[in-house]
C-alpha cells in the first residue's frame, strides 16, 4: 500500500488550507444509557459505527444489569487505543487494523475478547464528481486515516485493480475530518465513515462511488472484523463484568436485532442523536446497521474455536507488513483471546 511513489501530508497542513473541522469529533463525548443497579462499572471507548452501537443497546435495554457502562466516543481506532493505554477507558470497540500495529509495537498486552461484526461490506471510496474509477486517483489526494481499517480497505481495493504502485497522496485525517475536507474540495477522494457519509452525497450529489465493499466479490473482499478489546490486566481484573457484557451482546443484542430489526433501528437513531451527530432516519440507519454480519452466542464460539478471527488478522497483518504499514507480524495468538467467549 505504501511505496516510493506514495507521499503523505499532515492533516494540519490541509486544515490550514481553509477546511473547517467543525464536524470533527475532536474530543471524546461521554454518555450513558438507562440507569441500572450495578455491581461493576466499565469505561468503554466507542466509535460511532452501528456494530458498536449494540453495546449501547445492552445498556439501554438493561441486558447486563450487573454492569454499568460509561461510554466515551472516539473518531477512530488509534486515539481510542491511546486512551485505553493512558487509562482513561478500560475497554474499546475498534476496527481490527489499529490493534495490529499497537500489538506489534508491544504497547500493551492487548486482547481481542469478542467480535462486534464483520464490516467489510460497509466501506466505500468516494471521489470527486467526474471520476469514474480508482485509476482516476492517480496523482490525486485522498483523505484516509493512516494505519486504520479505512487505510487497509483502500490498499486492498487498489491492489484488486492492479493499482498498488499508482502514485497518489494519502492525507492522514480522521474520517470526519476527511469528509469535511472532501466536501470543501481540499482533497480529491476519501474513505468515509459509513454512519456519516450520507452528508457527502447530500452536499455533492454527483460524487463518484469508486469502490464499494458490498459489491466486491467475496473472495476479493477484505475481512474487516470490528472487535471488542482490552488489556490482559484489565480483563483479569474485571472478568465477571466482561463475561456479562459479552454474553449480553451475543445472547441478547444480536438475537433482538434479528427478531425485531425495526426496534433496534429505532434505538440506533436515538444513539446517534445522543452523540450529537447529524439527524438520521430509519432509511439511513437500516442498510448500515444490517450491512454487518453479526454473531450470536453459538456462532461466536465457533469463530473462536475455528480460529477464524486469527486467520483474518493474519491476512491483514501480512498485507500491512508487505506494504510497510507495520514493521513486522504481531503475536496474533496472544492478541486473540477466548478467555471470555469460552465462558458465555
Amino acid at each position: 500500500m505504501a511505496n516510493s511513489k506514495t507521499s503523505y501530508v499532515n492533516r494540519r497542513a490541509v486544515l490550514r488550507g481553509g477546511v473547517a473541522g467543525a464536524a470533527a469529533l475532536a474530543a471524546p463525548t461521554f454518555f450513558v444509557g438507562k440507569a441500572h443497579a450495578a455491581n461493576e462499572k466499565l469505561r468503554v471507548g466507542i466509535i460511532p459505527a452501528y456494530s458498536f452501537g449494540l453495546y449501547w443497546l445492552i445498556q439501554d435495554q438493561g441486558f447486563a444489569p450487573g454492569v454499568e457502562m460509561e461510554f466515551s466516543v472516539f473518531p477512530s481506532g488509534p486515539p481510542a487505543i491511546e486512551a485505553m493505554v493512558g487509562g482513561s477507558v478500560d475497554t474499546i470497540t475498534v476496527g481490527s487494523v489499529p490493534p495490529l500495529a499497537a500489538m506489534h509495537r508491544q504497547v500493551a498486552n492487548f486482547r481481542e475478547i469478542s467480535i462486534c461484526g464483520d464490516a467489510s461490506g460497509l466501506f466505500q471510496i468516494v471521489g470527486r464528481p467526474g471520476m469514474s474509477s480508482l485509476a482516476d486517483l492517480e496523482g490525486k489526494k485522498i483523505a484516509v486515516t493512516s494505519g486504520s481499517n479505512f487505510d487497509f480497505f483502500l490498499g486492498v481495493a487498489l491492489e484488486n485493480e492492479g493499482l498498488s504502485d499508482m502514485p497518489l497522496t494519502r492525507v492522514n485525517m480522521e474520517p470526519i475530518d476527511g469528509q469535511s475536507a472532501f466536501i470543501a474540495g481540499a482533497v480529491d477522494a476519501t474513505v468515509p465513515l459509513a454512519t456519516s457519509r450520507k452528508l457527502i452525497y447530500d452536499a455533492l450529489p454527483d460524487a463518484a462511488l469508486l469502490a464499494d465493499g458490498s459489491q466486491m466479490p467475496i473472495e476479493a473482499r477484505p475481512s474487516i472484523m470490528d472487535v471488542f478489546m482490552s488489556t490482559q490486566e484489565n480483563v483479569d481484573a474485571n472478568e465477571a463484568a466482561y463475561i456479562e457484557i459479552v454474553r449480553a451482546f451475543h445472547e441478547k443484542a444480536v438475537p433482538l436485532l434479528r427478531s425485531d430489526n425495526a426496534f433496534v433501528v429505532e434505538r440506533m437513531i436515538e444513539w446517534q442523536s445522543g452523540m450529537g451527530r447529524a439527524a438520521v432516519t430509519a432509511a439511513d440507519v437500516e442498510p448500515l446497521l444490517n450491512g454487518y454480519f453479526y454473531f450470536d452466542a453459538a456462532e461466536i464460539k465457533d469463530v473462536y474455536a475455528k480460529g477464524q478471527l486469527t486467520a483474518a488478522l493474519r491476512v491483514q497483518s501480512e498485507f500491512l507488513v508487505a506494504n510497510k504499514r507495520i514493521g513486522g507480524l504481531p503475536d496474533l495468538n496472544a492478541l486473540v483471546s477466548d478467555q471470555i467467549v469460552a465462558q458465555i
